[in-house]
């Protein structure tokens, strides 16, 4: 596993991310042509690489307005990625744009697992956040560890993937950190910049908890509707759950905050997809048709909350068991935490130690590997 160390203006970091992983990117752009995202969104009798043509021209119409104007510096990176990738601008401001295409109501993952745990609640007397980042199979060569160190701006450390400028969990150097797990809800967008761009410049000009809720709250924000955990290195952990246009924060409770996919406060329940609500989505995995949309992220909150009792502590080790679990029955699938299906899987997993600014980090299935460890350089 390679840590990878991107220093400069914010064209110069995009661009030597788009030098060193040229390929991969290239390669991701190749992979997009399977995805059941892009066969269920396409007309049927369109050729996918016409599809994708056009798709590329509405992402830079969609995407570029919103970026430009309220994330200018992410979008010298955006720059900078197609500049080093040898990609033109709108089909690299098209990639930024899967994040919001795997959020249609049609493809639905039910992906991640966040546990967040106050210094109180561990036996090392430190805050810790862990997560399971799960995904589509499809994805699981595009790990992307980074180190960014930005002029005018944090050093952030976190996982990615290689052709996007955002980040999807990581921290800064003064110990911020934060997760991101999908959330699905019927709110519909009025902005179309990705969130994962709203929360590198989070993580860029931010120090506490309280600072980056306000922050993130207010961004203009597209792409996914998400559940975030956020911690800082004096221990405050706070849940954030998100859509296009509304929020609501989750406190911890007993020291502790747990999220999957779901929206567990009043406020945004009002703007989620019915628990109940069965989804068949043309061009889907077969398998996943006729399935409860939130099935997978009730059990495995469900499967926490066994494993993590009240009033008692934990220390690295639980919270590894946590991550590795497969349920009750010793039966690894789709539904438990350390997930295993044949369309998405858990691809990542990552602890994070707000107060020591070190995020150990393992690439698969967390059963079958080991966190490599990583500081600020």
């Amino acid at each position: 596993m390679v840590l990878h160390r991107f220093s400069g203006c914010d064209h110069e970091i995009g661009a030597q991310q788009g030098r060193t992983l040229r390929a991969q990117i290239r390669a991701l752009l190749e992979d997009v042509r399977t995805l059941d995202a892009v066969k269920a969104m396409k007309p049927r009798l369109l050729p996918v690489f016409l599809f994708l043509a056009m798709a590329r021209r509405r992402a830079s119409k969609l995407l570029a307005e919103d970026i430009f104007e309220y994330y200018p510096r992410q979008a010298q990176r955006i720059k900078g990625i197609a500049e080093g990738a040898g990609l033109d601008l709108s089909t690299a401001l098209f990639i930024q744009s899967l994040e919001l295409l795997i959020g249609k109501p049609t493809f639905r993952i039910q992906a991640c697992t966040s546990l967040g745990f106050s210094a109180q609640k561990t036996s090392a007397k430190e805050a810790i956040v862990a997560k399971n980042f799960d995904y589509l199979n499809i994805a699981a060569p595009y790990n992307l560890t980074r180190e960014t160190k930005p002029e005018g701006g944090y050093k952030t450390l976190g996982c990615t993937m290689p052709p996007l400028a955002g980040m999807i969990d990581g921290m800064n150097e003064h110990g911020l950190t934060v997760t991101y797990n999908l959330a699905y809800s019927t709110d519909r967008p009025k902005h179309y910049a990705p969130l994962s761009l709203a929360l590198q410049e989070m993580l860029e000009t931010c120090k506490r908890a309280d600072e980056a809720v306000e922050h993130i709250t207010r961004a203009k924000r597209g792409g996914h509707d998400a559940l975030l955990m956020i911690a800082d290195a004096e221990g405050d952990v706070k849940a954030v759950e998100i859509s296009s246009n509304h929020h609501a924060v989750r406190e911890m409770t007993h020291g502790q905050i747990i999220n999957t996919n779901h929206y567990l406060t009043e406020e945004m329940r009002e703007f989620e997809i019915p628990h109940n609500a069965v989804h068949f989505g043309r061009g889907e995995s077969p398998h996943l048709s006729g399935t409860r949309v939130h099935e997978s992220s009730e059990r495995r909150l469900e499967r926490v909350e066994e494993l993590i009792k009240d009033g008692t502590l934990v220390d690295e080790g639980d919270i590894v068991d946590v991550l590795r679990d497969h349920g009750k029955d010793i039966a690894p699938s789709g539904n438990t935490i350390c997930r295993h299906d044949a369309y998405a899987s858990t691809l990542r997993s990552m602890i994070f130690f707000p107060q020591r600014r070190t995020v150990k980090v393992l690439y698969g299935k967390t059963c079958q590997s080991q966190y490599n460890e990583f500081t600020f350089a």
